[in-house]
């Protein structure tokens, strides 16, 4: 008796659309919201900090300006402990390392062409104030990125496009990891994938 031999089809891989980057979702979108109010309060939350210290040492801890701005401190303290209880410590720290989505402006342009001054962005959970620099021939695109908080410290870096359309910043994660090991067309320290990501670079 002849053996039956079943053929079956093979599994028909079925591609999954991708979603929609969080800038082109609409504002009732839980993820594009979670990401705003992480990104925003944590803008709040380092600004206020280094309003703080500025106070501070300019007038001393006692002065009634200094007192303003720990009252304005405290609160975004306080804020951002409650935004931690309500989204959680995981999705805010997954809404943190997310590419900037919240970008505030600072100031006018003096040269006025209708144009921010500088503009606060999120960059991997840290606060960066962004400032374009005029280019040159060899780099047309610059940009510095100053953290308001703390001061002093990390930066300011230096971020730009090259005539060659490679790009370049002199960050620790540039300078020692991409720089001479990858191909910097293709590889992107935080800060140039964050400009990158924006259209700005």
């Amino acid at each position: 008796m002849p053996s039956l031999r079943l053929e079956t089809n093979p599994p028909v891989a079925v591609a999954r659309p991708r979603p929609a980057p969080l800038r082109d979702r609409d504002d009732s979108d839980p993820e594009r919201r979670a990401v705003e109010l992480a990104q925003r309060g944590r803008i709040i939350l380092d600004v206020s900090i280094a309003d703080l210290e500025a106070a501070e040492a300019v007038h001393g801890a006692f002065h009634p300006t200094a007192w303003h701005f720990r009252n304005a401190c405290h609160e975004a303290q306080r804020s951002w402990e409650r935004l931690r209880a309500e989204l959680g410590t995981k999705t805010l720290e997954a809404a943190l390392s997310r590419p900037p989505l919240v970008i505030v402006p600072i100031g006018e342009d003096p040269n006025g062409r209708g144009l921010p001054r500088a503009v606060m962005i999120v960059i991997n959970g840290r606060t960066y104030c962004l400032e374009r620099i005029p280019g040159t021939p060899p780099a047309p695109v610059q940009w510095r990125l100053t953290r308001p908080h703390p001061p002093l410290e990390n930066g300011p870096y230096y971020a730009c496009r090259l005539a060659d359309g490679s790009t370049q910043c002199d960050c620790a994660e540039w300078t020692y990891q991409i720089a001479d090991i990858s191909d910097p067309r293709r590889t992107h320290c935080k800060h140039l994938a964050a400009l990158a990501s924006l259209g700005w670079i």
